[in-house]
């Protein structure tokens, strides 16, 4: 059997002292039990300055999580008049932090004030959500037994309420052993105290559950609220960033704050920014969503941006001024002096007109939604099912590679691959038609369906085949022979995957345009 410290001299050091002032404060939590030779209990209660005096006269609890809940006092007055008067806690000035409820005939439940609930796990864990970044931190963590509150937010908690937090504890350990076994003396209710705790200590001969010695530790330790806090909702003083808007005289770049940019003569100056910065949104994206003419963090931020250039980002000089530092700097890491401007951005600025997008991720992604539009009405079918929502974010992160990395590269042939040719509705396609081919593949049921409806240029099957074939030999299967052979079509080495990948969404594009001609 385990030989356990009846004193708890380890644990007055390692976790008394620390108690109220690690990152995760337990404010209520059981465990253990006396059958098992320890257990130990943690509550709490919030108390008001006038009342913490009185609190750390005694060991015991101000209130009991499993007892506290509104009732009514009955009384007579000074005239003999009967009273009742609802009483919303036991004690003006203590209440609980965490209540506990019974339903009779059901499990008992906590229940705590929230602010946005992470789902779908055993345990809870309550998030704070900064509205402008949109980042998350954990507040609160809640499982059977167990609730935790992270130290800052507890501590903004006690500021707020001009309140402290008394923290209740009561351990019990059990030894085999007489104390005349273990060299101690009985000892009853020894009390220790401090400025902010008070505990009584008792050590006695007890033949509970089969055990033989008992010690217990039991009393309360009070957090004061902080002196000076900032609140994390306040807006605070927001730092902002420099961004090349020129290039002066010299050669030297100009840079300027972006904090008055909405004010500033330099509002609309082009800023610009290589196309990698967009490759951070794209790799999150559950979070951010990059379109032709915008980044956005969906109920956080949202940035116009001119995004048709090959190489370039371009954001007028203003808009800047509502990202986020976090985000102000991650654009600034890509800033560059000023560079070209895409005709159809520089068109849609002076004219305020809108126009097709000309880079190809965004055209393909136009051109490809407009054509199942037309083509169900025309047939009242898909010819490219729509992506489950497992494999949604192939069509949402599709995008010209920002790099010569070959992963890169992969995984954008694999979405391609998984919008147009995994896609393609075979059976609808193999209607009414005649196959020739022994199990026929999706791209052989497409052909037998372009010949039976007479589509003059057969040769989007063959491009279709070496896309798949590319997606085979690249992606599915270690690259070997079948790989060397296929990169001569696309002029894999000859060029570099930005330029490859550009080719194949052009030719995607003029598939779907020849489609959408002939049907």
């Amino acid at each position: 059997m385990k030989n356990r410290d009846l004193t708890f001299s380890d644990w007055l050091k390692e976790d008394f002292e620390k108690l109220g002032e690690k990152e995760w404060v337990p404010v209520f939590w059981n465990f253990g039990s006396l059958e098992s030779g320890e257990r130990v209990m943690y509550s709490s209660a919030i108390i008001v300055k006038n009342k913490v005096k009185e609190a750390l006269k005694k060991v015991e609890p101000d209130l009991y999580v499993y007892e506290e809940k509104p009732d009514f006092v009955e009384y007579r007055n000074k005239k003999g008049k009967r009273v009742l008067k609802y009483r919303r806690f036991h004690e003006e000035g203590i209440e609980p932090l965490v209540y506990w409820r019974i339903f009779k005939g059901k499990k008992r439940r906590k229940t705590f004030i929230y602010l946005e609930e992470d789902k779908g796990k055993k345990e809870k864990v309550f998030l704070f959500i900064d509205e402008r970044t949109g980042k998350e931190d954990e507040v609160i963590y809640i499982e059977k037994d167990k609730v935790l509150i992270k130290l800052k937010y507890l501590k903004e908690y006690l500021a707020i309420k001009q309140a402290y937090l008394a923290l209740y504890f009561e351990l019990v350990r059990l030894s085999e052993h007489t104390l005349e076994e273990l060299g101690k003396e009985e000892i009853r209710g020894k009390i220790t105290r401090d400025s902010n705790y008070i505990y009584s200590f008792s050590l006695v001969e007890d033949s509970i559950n089969g055990f033989s010695s008992l010690g217990r530790l039991r009393g309360k330790k009070i957090i004061a609220p902080p002196k000076d806090f900032h609140s994390v909702f306040e807006k605070g003083s927001q730092k902002f960033e420099e961004f090349i808007i020129e290039v002066g005289k010299e050669g030297k770049e100009i840079w300027q704050s972006c904090e008055f940019s909405l004010e500033s003569e330099f509002a609309e100056l082009f800023v610009f920014f290589r196309r990698e910065v967009l490759k951070k949104y794209y790799d999150k994206h559950s979070s951010f969503t990059v379109e032709d003419g915008k980044v956005e963090h969906k109920g956080f931020w949202h940035l116009p941006v001119m995004n048709n250039h090959r190489e370039y980002v371009v954001v007028r000089f203003k808009f800047l001024h509502g990202l986020p530092y976090e985000e102000q700097v991650h654009w600034r890491n890509f800033n560059v002096t000023p560079k070209g401007v895409s005709d159809i951005d520089l068109w849609r600025y002076l004219n305020g007109v809108y126009l097709e997008p000309e880079h190809p991720e965004f055209l393909f992604k136009k051109r490809f939604f407009s054509f199942q539009a037309v083509w169900r009405e025309k047939f009242g079918w898909d010819l490219f099912l729509p992506l489950p929502e497992g494999d949604s974010y192939h069509m949402k992160t599709l995008h010209v590679p920002f790099t010569s990395d070959q992963k890169e590269f992969d995984e954008q042939i694999l979405s391609l691959h998984k919008i147009l040719i995994e896609s393609l509705n075979d059976k609808e396609l193999a209607k009414g038609v005649s196959i020739e081919k022994q199990n026929p593949g999706s791209i052989d049921k497409l052909e037998a369906f372009l010949k039976h409806h007479n589509f003059p240029d057969l040769s989007i099957i063959e491009f279709l085949k070496k896309l798949q074939a590319l997606r085979s030999a690249a992606v599915a299967h270690r690259k070997g022979k079948k790989y060397e052979e296929i990169k001569e079509y696309f002029g894999i080495g000859t060029k570099s995957f930005f330029s490859v990948f550009e080719d194949i969404l052009n030719r995607c594009i003029e598939i779907l345009t020849k489609l959408n001609y002939v049907f």
